[in-house]
């Protein structure tokens, strides 16, 4: 892709989140996003088949560009390093573009096509970066025999609803968490277990 074509791109990408932000899925036209970006609006249609793309685009750099990133830049780090790593580009991402993910979300649940679109080409390339991650430490003998696809999807349960309490459960008013740690503790939790060891490091009964 040619720098101006980048450019482009992103110009286009950079008015739909404000458009979208203010009048959502449903409310926003093609024309408004061009217009927003200071294009026509058949330029769009260059970059981006439909709307739906477009706003699925919008969201991939940060759930599974910036999830690659991550495991590349802490690629043979310990466990630890690692998952830390991991969680805190996961609330980093969400904490940075609430709108965004309250706008996917919420529009998910009206077409179903977006949330299919959604789950196929975003949730599930990214949740297979980690089962990838996951299946090579049990090959490894570092991990024990699990599912892969069980063990990811139990890490993003612990991580969201954290993003549950705070975000749409307005929770902290009640009790705020500190990110580094429910970091801290999600790793400790997923990587160790709850249950207090011996100095031997059997568990105890």
């Amino acid at each position: 892709m040619g720098e101006q074509t980048s450019k482009r791109r992103q110009q286009i990408m950079d008015a739909a989140i404000k458009v979208f932000a203010k009048k959502g899925f449903n409310g926003t036209t093609t024309r408004e996003i061009a217009r927003e970006a200071g294009i026509a609006e058949g330029t769009i249609f260059r970059y981006f088949k439909t709307k739906k793309d477009l706003l699925l685009s919008l969201v991939s750099p940060y759930v599974v560009q910036s999830l690659a990133d991550t495991l590349e830049e802490v690629c043979g780090e310990d466990d630890e390093t690692v998952l830390k790593a991991i969680l805190r580009n996961r609330l980093k991402i969400i904490n940075k573009n609430i709108d965004l993910v309250r706008l996917l979300l919420a529009e998910s649940q009206f077409h179903p096509e977006l949330r299919e679109l959604f789950v196929a080409k975003i949730v599930m390339e990214a949740a297979g970066l980690l089962e990838r991650y996951i299946a090579q430490k049990i090959e490894d003998g570092e991990y024990k025999d699990i599912e892969p696809a069980i063990a990811v999807r139990a890490l993003a349960g612990m991580t969201g609803i954290f993003v549950l309490w705070r975000e749409y459960l307005a929770g902290e008013k009640y009790i705020a968490f500190e990110d580094e740690k429910v970091v801290d503790a999600i790793a400790d939790i997923y990587l160790n277990g709850i249950r207090k060891r011996s100095g031997g490091g059997s568990v105890q009964g």
